[in-house]
């Protein structure tokens, strides 16, 4: 299976959590494009933080080797190694 293949559904879910944080009128909104080149790194790697009030929210989304996981973090909640599923289901 190829790289883009794979990291599509990751990027989706990427841009639903964009999506969802726009749509909450969230500030500040940051994403970060990890490295993805060279046998030892990531095939897909992406955190994107941001607030909604005074409330800090970071997901960081990963695809490594065959491994897919979502981390999720706000100011009371901490959820690692989500799959893609899991964490669109929390967002909606």
């Amino acid at each position: 299976m190829g790289i883009k293949k794979i990291a599509r559904p990751m990027n989706k879910a990427k841009n639903d959590w964009l999506k969802w944080l726009k749509d909450n009128n969230a500030t500040n909104i940051e994403e970060f494009k990890g490295n993805t080149t060279g046998k030892d790194n990531f095939i897909y790697y992406r955190s994107v933080d941001a607030f909604i009030g005074d409330c800090l929210y970071i997901v960081i989304f990963m695809v490594w080797g065959s491994k897919i996981k979502i981390d999720y973090s706000d100011d009371h909640n901490k959820y690692e190694d989500m799959s893609i599923e899991d964490f669109l289901q929390m967002i909606t």
